[in-house]
């Protein structure tokens, strides 16, 4: 249980790093692809009464010539509300994303900083963003972490103010390929 407390007209930003998400939730459901993550009801099962102000999520394109197979599922959260930030960092030789965490610490520390919301949302079991929450906690805000229970590491859950486990939410189902393929993602996607 925390100390602090969050009301019904907190201002919420949530931030999902988009990779974690999907890889995780395979991890989660046991499976090795077939697996759709509803992005959109994530994010309104976690918001609940709060006010809304904006969901970001996070990858990485393809270097170029390569074909992108995530762009499609980008394409399609743009246009559901999502703000989509990409950057130009992938190596595939290790089949890594560079820049995505930080990019999406500084993010959260930034608006944070600049008092656009109350309350941040981290959507990621990656204990490389525990620095970046201790300085939006020091900025007087709240940070929640919401993660599934396989990926997150005890320091992680401890480092936000609240624990979301995405394992006891609605939020995953095994997927129908041709659904999958149309959003452009093999092994996750969104409904």
């Amino acid at each position: 249980m925390s100390l602090t407390t969050g009301c019904g007209k907190d201002r919420l930003m949530v931030f999902i790093d988009l990779r974690n998400v999907l890889d995780s939730s395979l991890d989660a459901m046991g499976a090795e692809d077939g697996v759709t993550v509803d992005l959109c009801g994530l994010v309104n099962g976690l918001v609940g009464g709060r006010n809304l102000v904006a969901a970001y999520v996070y990858d990485a394109r393809a270097p170029y010539g390569m074909e992108d197979p995530s762009k499609r599922l980008r394409d399609r959260l743009e246009y559901l509300g999502f703000r989509v930030v990409v950057r130009d960092s992938c190596d595939p030789n290790r089949g890594v994303q560079k820049e995505v965490d930080v990019c999406l610490s500084c993010d959260m520390v930034a608006h944070a900083l600049m008092d656009h919301f109350d309350t941040a949302v981290v959507v990621s079991g990656d204990r490389d963003f525990i620095p970046a929450i201790e300085h939006v906690q020091s900025a007087g805000k709240r940070v929640e972490v919401a993660a599934f229970r396989s990926s997150v590491s005890s320091s992680m859950v401890r480092a936000g103010d609240m624990f979301h486990e995405l394992d006891s939410m609605p939020v995953m189902m095994p997927s129908h390929r041709d659904t999958d393929m149309a959003f452009g993602h093999q092994t996750g996607g969104i409904a």
